[in-house]
This record gives structure tokens, sequence and C-alpha cells, in this order.
């Protein structure tokens, strides 16, 4: 790809001149300015946006002066346009072990991988398996053993981590990624996850039968990190508020090579920053535009922002996430003029996105298998809250997706100013209409329905 690495704050400005001499209304969005904004954050001299790194807080900086320059404020409790987050990067010790118990014979086994902040000894403990049904009780103490493919993410473990278990064995037959080096809040108490793969220890724990267990995880080592999400807001004349985000963090380099992700999610961003651009006036709920950090990491700084709100989450009606905006080239065939929601089923947002993104030619489509997609995205991080949250996308998978080929000159920019002025105009009219989004009586959506906020 062509390398930007010369265009950085001082040539933002020009960008969004760009992007604003094109007329009155959505109109301002441009794809030479998404094209500009694109380029560089995807460029090598941002090193993949890794969480954290130096290109990540490059990106940062730009994204704060873009939200200055269309006419954003920083919201009240925010520095500035940043919300920082006190964050630990967690490198597990070396030379963890197992050891699992059954009727008296024993495996001892190599971890596939270990999360934990502190060191864990235990000695010939009993293996609580927990059942389908969560209990009601805390587990402090305990050690609990789940089926991995129960659970994709660690955001999914959330429900276990809150009755503190003293750890966690995932037990799988499949493989899993090693992961070297995580994130953690800096004031969390998170339960030890260690993750195993067997197929006799799967066997053993799936058939019923009781294990015990032996643990040495040795003491991490520790480094603390601030992180930043990027925060501005058009205020409306109302009380209640809209949020807009997308991540603003890839997954790094790798042996030298810059993984670009001008796709996942430069799009996202770029087009963050023209929508806010291109919003009409003031309106009567106020627009919260959000860049959040670690999005690859879990989810961070999403999460971190909805532990630790800017605008009460009682008065935020909705929240759309922005990504994959700028590769029309799927798996399932082409998409131009159009763009879906994941968890189409969940809510009737996508249908009032929907018919405003109709006025600028845009469709909303839906994916079949829209809804498995609905917790892999920031907007996750909102709904468990209770706030109805989709993310809004062209392209759910694509040719390239984290891989070093996800670079700039891919993007079709002319498709992406279009599919954000239909975006915009849904964003507006959510802002606007007398209407809140709701979500559906679905099952999947009880526990959004019931989220305290």
């Amino acid at each position: 790809m062509r390398r930007a690495a010369g265009l950085g704050l001082s040539c933002l400005a020009a960008l969004l001149v760009v992007g604003k001499a094109q007329g009155p209304g959505y109109s301002k969005i441009s794809a030479e300015s998404l094209r500009a904004m694109v380029t560089y954050l995807a460029s090598d001299e941002l090193q993949g946006r890794d969480t954290p790194s130096d290109g990540l807080e490059k990106a940062a900086d730009f994204i704060a002066e873009g939200f200055r320059k269309v006419g954003l404020r920083p919201v009240p409790g925010a520095d500035g346009f940043f919300q920082r987050a006190e964050f630990v990067e967690i490198t597990p010790g070396v030379g963890a072990e197992v050891v699992l118990s059954a009727h008296g014979a024993s495996m001892a086994l190599r971890p596939d991988s270990v999360r934990s902040s502190r060191a864990v000894e235990l000695r010939d403990e009993a293996i609580y398996a927990l059942p389908e049904k969560l209990p009601s009780t805390s587990l402090a103490g305990r050690v609990v053993a789940v089926v991995a493919g129960r659970f994709q993410s660690e955001e999914s473990l959330d429900p276990i981590q809150a009755l503190h278990p003293a750890a966690i064995l995932m037990i799988g037959s499949r493989p899993v990624a090693r992961e070297m080096v995580y994130l953690e809040k800096a004031a969390a108490q998170s339960s030890a996850v260690i993750r195993i793969v067997n197929d006799e220890a799967l066997n053993a724990l799936e058939d019923g039968v009781p294990l015990r267990v032996s643990m040495h995880i040795p003491e991490p080592r520790r480094r603390p990190v601030v992180l930043r999400n990027v925060v501005g807001i058009l205020a409306g004349t109302g009380k209640e508020t809209v949020i807009v985000s997308a991540h603003y963090d890839h997954v790094g380099m790798e042996a030298g090579q810059v993984f670009n992700g001008a796709n996942d999610d430069a799009s996202g961003v770029a087009s963050l920053i023209e929508i806010a651009g291109a919003m009409p006036g003031a309106p009567k709920r106020s627009i919260v535009f959000l860049a959040a950090f670690g999005e690859e990491k879990g989810l961070l700084g999403s999460q971190y922002y909805v532990e630790h709100p800017l605008v009460p989450l009682a008065d935020t009606v909705a929240a759309i996430n922005l990504e994959h905006l700028g590769r029309t080239d799927g798996y399932e065939g082409s998409k131009v003029a159009a763009f879906a929601f994941n968890g189409p089923s969940y809510s009737n947002l996508p249908g009032l996105v929907a018919e405003a993104a109709r006025s600028e030619h845009v469709s909303v489509y839906r994916k079949p298998d829209g809804d498995t997609y609905f917790e892999r995205s920031d907007n996750y991080s909102f709904a468990k809250a209770g706030i109805v949250a989709h993310t809004a996308m062209v392209l759910f998978e694509f040719p390239g997706y984290h891989q070093l080929t996800d670079k700039a000159d891919l993007l079709d920019y002319r498709n992406m100013q279009l599919v954000d002025r239909g975006l915009a105009a849904g964003i507006w009219a959510l802002a606007n209409r007398a209407e809140k989004p709701s979500w559906s009586n679905r099952p999947e959506t009880a526990v959004f329905r019931q989220a305290h906020r």
C-alpha cells in the first residue's frame, strides 16, 4: 500500500475542509476525506494500533483533533476529548502446572492459556462442575470447571467471574491461541482462568466424573498502562443521549510486519469523524461519539465507558457501533449502497435506521445468521447494560480479516461515502424521533431487557 507516514495532525484540518466542501447536510461526507483518514490510521507509521502501543496513542491524538475540527465538544468529566483508563499489562509467569485426578488416577496437563493477575497454589482441591444454570450463591474459594465450547470469549465468563471462584478451568478439545500478554483493569479482582485442551479431561467433565485439581500458577509480571477512549459530544436540546462508536485499535505487528487494520476498523473511525461533522444542527437527543480502545483485546474500551459513563446510562436510549464499512467484496457477494446490523432480530433499531437511510438511497439488508455476531463487537458492552445497541457494517466478514492484506487501497471509498450518508440519516433520526428503540421479545434479549442501568 502507499505509505502515508507524513500525514498526521498537521494535515487533518485540510482533510476535513475537503469533506466540508461538498454542500449542505450529509453531502458533507466525502470519499476523499474518508480515504485520507483511513490511509493515515492504517499506515505503517501507526504499527497496527495494538493496545497498548505508541501507534495507538498517535491514533487517539488524531481522532481527538478530528473531533475538535468537526465541532464536537469535550464531555464534562473527561480530560479534554480523552477518557483515561488505568490498566495493568500482565505477562504470565513461566512454568504453570495443572494436575487433574479422577478415581485416584492423575493427569499432568500443560495449560494452553493462563490469565491470572496473581500466583495461585492449590493442592488436591475438589472441582465444581458448573451446571447450565449458574448458581445464585457465591463460589468464593472454589475451583469451577466448564466445557470451553459454552464460552466463546472472556466477556462471556463475566457471570461466572461475578461469583468470585478461586479459579475457572475451561476444558475443551479444540486448540486455542496462546496468549502471552493480556490487559486487566488496575482495580480488577478477577479469578484465574486456565484453558486446557485435553480429550480425556473433557470426557471426564462431560461424564460427570468427580475431579480434583492441584495447581501451580507462578506470579505474573505486571506493568501499569494508561489507555484512552476518545469522546466528543454534539449537545442536544433534551436530556437523552444516543451513542455512536467505533474501535480505533487493531492487532499490531508480528515478526516486523504490520497488520494495518484498514477495514477493521480504520473505516469505522473515519466514518465516526465524518458523520459527526455532517450532523445538520442541534438534535433533540445529544449524540456522544466514542472511539474506543482495546476492542480486539475483549471490548475493553467500550466496557470501561459503560462502567464509567460520562453521560448517565439511564438517559442513553441507543448505541450504534461502526465496523467494516469500507469493503464491498464479501464472501456472500458484493454489497453496494447497503449495510446490515448484527442482532437484527433483537430490537426495532435496525428498522428505524433503515427507514431514514432510504432517504440517502441506502438500504439495510438482513444477514440470516446476523444474530450470532451480536456479542463480537462493542455494541455488546452497551447491550449488557440494557441499552439497545447494534453494530452496523457493510460486511460481517471479508477477505483479509485480521490478516496483513487489510490495507487502505482495497476499500471502496465512494460506497463508503454513500453508506455513511445513510448511517448519518439514521443516527439523526434516532436522535430526533419521539419513539425510543426497544428490545424485541425474543428469549435471547431477556438479559438485556432485565439489565439494570
